[in-house]
């Protein structure tokens, strides 16, 4: 059974308090308790909204790429892929 939450995840240095990014997330979850499920859609949602010529535009591509191998590395990490390498 689903239920709508809004939760949100903030990211940065505990030793500094700089925070580097806050995300407030906001849908259906059929996790009550750790909405893994919604992160995924809300991973999936910002990612679908990326346009890579924006980046060429920017001059910043390699920075795209680096990115990219980071997005993919802890996706594996996240669900437990890296220990098949």
């Amino acid at each position: 059974m689903s239920e709508v939450t809004e939760f949100t995840i903030e990211q940065g240095s505990i030793q500094t308090g700089d925070r580097t990014v806050k995300v407030t997330v906001e849908g259906e979850s059929n996790m009550p308790f750790w909405h893994h499920d919604l992160k995924v859609k809300a991973v999936l949602a910002l990612l679908n909204s990326i346009d890579i010529k924006h980046y060429y535009e920017d001059g910043l591509q390699d920075e795209a790429f680096r990115d990219v191998e980071k997005v993919i590395e802890t996706a594996k990490a996240a669900f437990g892929l890296d220990l098949f390498e």
